[in-house]
């Protein structure tokens, strides 16, 4: 079973709480799934502090043996992930 989060429409450091939140929570799971996915469909904004939480998400779940995929990454969000080498560490699907 994959874990999915649903991202927000903005992800700025006002998403934060709530994302780190739910990081922790998939990573805590008792489950089979070595596989987080960030379900983008709705997200049309994400900065730099955004990226930041991203790329510390992904250094938590490495630490567990966990990986993290970006899925329904489009348009400008998209792009901005590609522009930052993003996907050098996270899957983008």
């Amino acid at each position: 079973m994959t874990n999915i989060i649903k991202m927000p429409k903005r992800f700025d450091y006002s998403a934060s709480g709530e994302f780190n939140t739910a990081i922790s929570a998939a990573l805590g799971a008792d489950t089979s799934s070595n596989v987080i996915q960030l379900d983008c469909i709705h997200m049309d904004y994400i900065d730099s502090a955004g990226i930041g939480l991203l790329v510390m998400a992904h250094k938590k779940a490495m630490g567990k043996g966990v990986s993290i995929e970006i899925i329904h990454a489009k348009g400008a969000t998209k792009e901005i992930f590609l522009l930052a080498n993003l996907q050098k560490l996270i899957s983008i699907k």
